[in-house]
């Protein structure tokens, strides 16, 4: 006897062995049982989930000779034609193959005839949405008046593609993707049955890798017992299928984390080597960056992926070098690369092109400096000699994306946990040591409202002044005016009001005149729509200045050098 492949060896051959699909088997079940049976049904789901061997199961529960039955006997003739393929009534039609109006006309014409031998028959189009328009077109009338003992059964990956004519003509079924675990169990089940030796990290791997269809997972399993002679371990699976080993990733983000993009192109380049996929190459430090991202928050061993004691050691030191917000922000950047490795051409350069992003991305996140630059920017400047009108407003911190991107990663360095004035502090020791203590607590959004201010002591009370209100105001906010007034308390070393203002001095008419354009450009910046969106896409993220586009100026008409000066009494000539 020929070979029989695993995937059709242990195909269902009823509903209650179909796997992960319990609202479809339910729903079918009941309505076989209470003879309401329709007569279109569309399966629509990703491959492998059971779509196609769904529509045989139902083949037979309507045609067994006992039936229709939910359960079929699968011993009568009608049971075992169908299971062969054998079953004139029954017709399995590839919509891939079958597109034309031509082919739809002949099935109409023989849907019209009383099957042969069994009760109904039934066609099973699979691939369905590749049907041409007039195909479509053509199943509507018998869709709308079907042959009492025709039944259609339409299966499909892309659901968009079939038109609502068809759509509203059918009971639609949606087949979900299986978990690792069902995937797990029904290949754990098929080690056991089929006598192969097969090592427990080897069935998860092959189970997640299968990527919610059970299909793939049994072809995997297939291949990798042939590889292995009956038995299937971890490395074999990991070098069958190009995979990257847990321990490989570790060292990969490990170098991004530690800031060496040489090291980790290094690394990277010697994993190609090795012959490692590229796609899995990417999901594996997506794995990593998820669980240290995952323990930072929870320390939670149980929520990890699998890891053997080593590797969960190494993780663990892993986390330790970065807070729960930078390991966030680098799973966020890996995870939104996606197209740039898996969608493009030039798959290495995407992925080198990740690297950098990593090793960059601390820079991005760095408040210290931010709370540094800060404070530097708000100590006021020495005016030029013979300068008139006030000093122009300090330039804020770089906190926007752009300017951050543009920086050179900053070295993770433990910070203080407040910075505290010593009693009788200035004004400006005060907002500086102020602006250090949130810089310490992370809060980047208030630290970059801050930064376009100044503030001054004034008694018992802390004197927040800026020239817009709308700033100000932003500062009045929740989840911002407590931190503020804490912060405040802490630096001063007692509790203080604070007092926000609206500083202005007096112009000259000619200082006041630009002073105002300024502000009108300014306005009229903020105002943007794009630049308002820039704003919300990047919390935290402020406006460091606005220039106003300069006038063009004209040059005053000098006399030629040869030109003689007019003679006084004389007119001069018209050119």
């Amino acid at each position: 006897m020929a070979y029989e492949a695993l995937a059709r060896k242990w195909r269902p051959k009823g509903f209650e062995e179909v796997v992960g699909q319990g609202h479809v088997t339910r729903a079918l079940a009941n309505a076989i049982s209470l003879g309401k049976i329709h007569h279109a049904y569309l399966f629509a789901g990703t491959r492998g989930v059971g779509k196609t061997t769904f529509a045989r199961i139902l083949a037979r529960a309507l045609n067994c000779e006992k039936g229709p039955s939910a359960s079929p006997c699968q011993k009568c003739a009608a049971c075992n034609e169908i299971l062969a393929g054998t079953a004139v009534d029954v017709q399995e039609i590839d919509g891939a193959s079958n597109t034309g109006i031509d082919d739809v006309r002949r099935l109409r014409e023989n849907a019209a005839y009383a099957p042969s031998r069994l009760r109904y028959k039934i066609y099973i189009i699979d691939e369905v949405h590749m049907l041409s328009k007039s195909a479509f077109n053509g199943l509507l009338k018998i869709l709308e008046e079907p042959p009492p003992h025709t039944v259609f059964v339409f299966a499909t990956t892309e659901p968009n593609r079939i038109p609502d004519t068809i759509l509203s003509r059918v009971q639609r079924f949606d087949f979900r993707m299986l978990s690792e675990e069902e995937i797990l169990d029904r290949l754990r089940e098929m080690a056991k049955a089929e006598k192969i030796d097969c090592e427990e990290d080897a069935l998860r791997l092959m189970a997640r890798y299968a990527f919610g269809s059970m299909r793939d997972g049994q072809s995997i399993f297939e291949q990798a017992a042939v590889s292995g002679n009956g038995r299937i371990t971890a490395a074999l699976v990991e070098e069958m299928l190009g995979l990257v080993g847990t321990e490989a990733a570790i060292d990969l983000v490990g170098a991004v984390a530690a800031g060496s993009a040489g090291e980790a192109i290094r690394k990277f380049s010697a994993l190609l080597s090795r012959g490692a996929d590229l796609k899995f190459l990417y999901l594996s430090v997506v794995d990593v960056l998820r669980d240290a991202a995952v323990w930072k928050f929870t320390e939670n061993d149980d929520l990890l992926f699998r890891h053997s004691p080593s590797s969960l050691g190494r993780m663990k030191e892993l986390c330790g070098g970065k807070g729960r917000e930078e390991w966030m922000f680098l799973l966020d950047i890996a995870f939104r690369s996606e197209k740039d490795v898996l969608g493009t051409e030039f798959p290495r350069l995407g992925f080198e092109l990740l690297l950098l992003r990593l090793v960059n991305a601390p820079g991005l996140l760095d408040v210290e400096g931010l709370a540094g630059e800060a404070a530097q920017a708000s100590r006021p400047r020495p005016a030029a000699a013979g300068a008139q009108g006030p000093d122009p407003p300090p330039k804020a911190a770089a906190t926007t994306f752009a300017a951050r991107a543009s920086a050179p990663a900053a070295p993770h360095r433990e910070t203080a946990p407040s910075a505290v004035a010593p009693k009788g502090a200035k004004a400006d020791e005060l907002w500086d040591a102020l602006l250090k203590n949130l810089g310490a607590k992370k809060k980047a959004v208030l630290l970059g409202l801050l930064s376009q201010m100044k503030g001054r002591r004034e008694g018992d009370e802390l004197v927040i002044s800026s020239p817009h209100q709308f700033v100000l105001d932003r500062l009045k906010e929740e989840d911002k005016w407590p931190i503020l007034l804490q912060a405040v308390s802490e630096v001063a070393g007692k509790k203080l009001d604070v007092r926000l203002s609206v500083f202005g001095e007096k112009k000259s008419p000619e200082t006041a005149a630009v002073a105002g354009e300024e502000e009108r450009a300014r306005m009229s910046a903020l105002s943007d729509p794009l630049l308002a969106e820039v704003l919300r896409e990047f919390e935290g993220a402020t406006v460091l200045e606005v220039r106003p586009v300069p006038r063009k100026k004209t040059l005053p008409q000098t006399a030629e050098p040869d030109a003689e000066e007019p003679v006084e009494g004389e007119s001069e000539q018209e050119p």
